[in-house]
């Protein structure tokens, strides 16, 4: 560049003098110029592509540490979840089994047994019908669960099944009543309770559990009231208060209601010690008055009280319950009719399942956790919960 400039400053000197010996002189001075002026500009060019290069290179050095930062595969510490709701890695393959765990279960609702299937009705099932209903429901993925765990919200069950209730009102001898034989008091051999455990036997995983809600002389039959509670409750079964006389209960007053529940509730704990009563099924589905309510689960009688957690209606009333879903109802928990009459009934609902299996609760195989497809989270009570794990999925 130096050089550039003393070339310009001495062909500007000569260019005054003109002379043949200095013509010459300039002429040598501007070829010396133009090749000078041109290594100039290749010089300034090349300086700028460098500095341009030293400029990109630091910037991509800065993307390469950036995305080397990123792609470290490094454990990232995530916070814990909260007691309701994790995204926790699941045991079982979830989108294979999906579990929804706020999804329908079905409480059966069973009285007694009768001859032949004319005389069935909605309520009663002779007992090839009542052995073709076990089956049914072992084939379908149905696994009994107690109402005490239901309502507790310990379900219990292998992934992929569905838990089932069975009730059965009224105390009727032909839904367990007990004989001598040999010298021992036995069930009668062809009850619906010598049913379902010889059925249980052959089939160990199906369970083998049941509610019995009993109004006033139930299990007519060999031994003593306690003997025959005894025999039930030893086996995991369980007794609730149906009324002392069956009667409908529109329109009762609450002394009304209570001296009906209240003369059961004694009759059951003097027959049990230390058994203690929580359900209650209403005679022939018939409701009291809203206002009184309170009195089915909580009340008194001749200086005892009794304290029921649910209340069962007869037919079905509304989707079977799960206790974890949004609207769960404990004063008025529907029932499934255990005929194929009307919509509702048992045959109808197997018929839903098979064209509409997502109604169903599944169970995830975890009892401490709540399973839910996301699409349906709206569906689950969270405050329900009760320290249960909630996965949705």
């Amino acid at each position: 560049m130096v050089r550039f400039l003393v070339l310009g400053f001495l062909y500007q000197t000569l260019s005054s003098i003109n002379t043949q010996s200095y013509r010459a002189v300039r002429a040598v001075l501007w070829q010396s110029l133009m090749l000078a002026g041109i290594a100039s500009a290749v010089l300034v060019s090349c300086v700028s592509r460098s500095a341009s290069y030293a400029i990109a290179t630091e910037q991509q050095s800065t993307i390469d540490e950036t995305e080397s930062t990123t792609y470290t595969p490094t454990i990232t510490k995530t916070p814990a979840p909260t007691p309701t709701e994790t995204a926790q890695a699941p045991e079982i393959d979830y989108t294979a089994v999906r579990p929804y765990e706020v999804g329908q279960i079905m409480i059966m609702m069973y009285h007694g047994l009768v001859e032949t299937e004319a005389d069935e009705k909605s309520y009663m099932r002779t007992a090839d019908n009542f052995k073709n209903d076990l089956q049914t429901f072992y084939d379908r993925g149905f696994r009994l669960v107690s109402m005490k765990d239901w309502f507790n919200n310990n379900i219990d069950i292998p992934a992929g099944y569905t838990p089932l209730i069975l009730t059965f009102d009224d105390g009727m001898p032909t839904t367990f009543s007990l004989e001598n034989r040999d010298g021992e008091l036995r069930p009668v051999k062809g009850c619906m309770v010598d049913i379902l455990s010889e059925f249980s036997e052959k089939h160990p995983d199906f369970g083998n559990m049941a509610m019995f809600f009993i109004s006033k002389n139930p299990f007519v039959g060999e031994g003593t009231l306690a003997e025959r509670f005894k025999y039930l409750l030893d086996r995991g079964y369980e007794i609730g208060n149906h009324t002392m006389n069956h009667k409908s209960m529109s329109g009762m007053s609450p002394d009304e209601i209570q001296a009906e529940l209240g003369m059961i509730d004694k009759l059951i704990k003097e027959n049990a010690p230390g058994y203690e009563p929580y359900a209650f099924c209403y005679p022939y589905g018939i409701h009291p008055d809203e206002s009184l309510y309170k009195y089915i689960l909580n009340g008194e009688w001749e200086g005892g009280s009794y304290q029921h957690k649910i209340a069962v209606s007869v037919g079905q009333g509304g989707p079977p319950a799960a206790i974890n879903r949004v609207g769960f109802d404990p004063v008025n928990v529907p029932r499934v009719r255990a005929s194929d009459n009307e919509e509702t009934d048992m045959g109808w609902m197997l018929r839903q399942y098979e064209t509409k299996p997502e109604l169903r609760y599944i169970s995830d195989g975890n009892p401490n956790r709540i399973a839910v497809p996301i699409e349906y989270a709206e569906n689950v009570d969270r405050d329900s919960l009760n320290g249960k794990e909630l996965y949705l999925y």
